[in-house]
């Protein structure tokens, strides 16, 4: 039997991809509408108990809301 040990440090390492969207709407079926803070894409998620206009962390690579996030301004700066 092979060990793929890319695959295995993959999943003993996988973290969440976070970054920060608005909450712009709440559908009927419970998804959030969203509107990421850097790029102003929108977004789908998933999550309850959160609102619109809430600033809220998610995982990128599954759309599921962590966390909410602080209501401050954000600066996107070159470096």
């Amino acid at each position: 039997m092979q060990m793929n040990l890319f695959k295995q440090l993959n999943v003993l390492f996988a973290k969440p991809t976070r970054s920060v969207a608005k909450i712009t709407h709440i559908r009927s079926d419970g998804t959030l509408e969203a509107e990421t803070v850097f790029g102003k894409n929108q977004v789908l998620l998933r999550g309850q108990g959160f609102a619109v206009g809430q600033s809220v962390f998610y995982d990128t690579k599954t759309g599921q809301v962590l966390e909410s996030a602080p209501q401050v301004g954000l600066v996107e700066m070159d470096v």
